[in-house]
């Protein structure tokens, strides 16, 4: 090999081996304290563009996730104000039924329809007063009880991430309307005289008089709407707990996936940042030597 001074090859060489360790010791110790292993989409261009898409999905399954848990706490709600409609509807069907039995005076009676009005004026608070958030649950015609529920619970778009509940949940549950019988002529006193009250079609005889029998009817008919609610919210919520632990899973295996394209091996890492630093502890050292080499030529002179 000639001796020359002007160009160092051998400096050149060692120099570009110095600086290709030096920068991936750079990256590597940014990866290691990033985690991640994609520090630009220089690094992995289409590991970039899928784990972008992957972050979507995740997002989205997120944002899912909380709506399931809206989803089951507006139902919760509702199934709340029903239990309580319900216990009232109960009691009055007791009362009405205990005072049919001929042992009690009209002061007696008097006294239960004290209650059973008690009973059907907070039934009609709660239709009128029942909300979840600023929804109002029962009776709104331009809400809920008009086109039902629609619950989002997938991270995508149509009917297959949706998750509906009947607008039948959220129809009014005023005594009136569960009856049929006018809230101002439930009677227990009327029915004791035998003398009937007003029934707005629910007398089955075909005439405006309501007897003991046909209120209990009505009173049955009553609480069969509310459980038959109630079923719904049952129903409704087994499928949002379903779409939940869907979306739990989904979750878990798109970050796992997500994982193995964008988190670092720190281990790895750790091994080639060391075999970087040997490599550039070598070729500094090397790089001294070969900047001497030129000096020989002055042997010869």
């Amino acid at each position: 090999m000639a001796v020359v001074i002007n160009t160092n090859v051998d400096a050149l060489k060692i120099q570009s081996l110095l600086n290709t360790s030096t920068s991936k010791m750079s990256t590597t110790m940014q990866k290691m304290s990033s985690g991640l292993k994609i520090l630009s989409a220089k690094d992995d261009a289409a590991g970039t563009v899928i784990s972008a898409k992957m972050q979507v999905q995740l997002n989205g399954n997120q944002i899912a996730q909380k709506n399931v848990q809206n989803a089951n706490a507006l139902l919760s709600t509702a199934e709340g104000n029903l239990d309580v409609v319900e216990d009232n509807l109960s009691r009055i069907r007791d009362l009405t039924l205990q005072a049919k039995n001929g042992t009690y005076s009209e002061e007696e009676i008097k006294a239960m329809q004290d209650e059973v009005e008690q009973r059907i004026a907070e039934i009609d608070r709660i239709n009128n007063s029942a909300e979840y958030s600023s929804l109002k649950l029962f009776g709104d015609d331009d809400g809920l009880a008009g086109k039902g529920a629609t619950f989002q619970v997938g991270a995508d778009a149509g009917v297959d991430n949706t998750i509906k509940a009947s607008e039948k949940l959220f129809e009014k549950v005023t005594f009136s309307a569960l009856t049929g019988i006018g809230t101002t002529k439930y009677s227990l006193t009327e029915l004791a005289k035998n003398d009937g009250f007003t029934a707005d079609g629910v007398d089955e005889k075909g005439d405006d008089e309501v007897d003991f029998d046909t209120a209990i009817r009505a009173l049955d008919n009553a609480i069969n709407n509310i459980t038959d609610r109630k079923s719904i919210i049952g129903s409704t919520g087994n499928r949002m707990d379903s779409a939940l632990s869907t979306l739990t899973t989904q979750f878990e295996n798109l970050s796992s996936a997500k994982s193995i394209i964008t988190d670092a091996d720190v281990a790895a890492e750790a091994s080639s940042f060391v075999q970087q630093q040997i490599l550039q502890q070598v070729s500094t050292s090397l790089l001294a030597q070969a900047n001497q080499a030129p000096s020989i030529a002055l042997s010869l002179v």
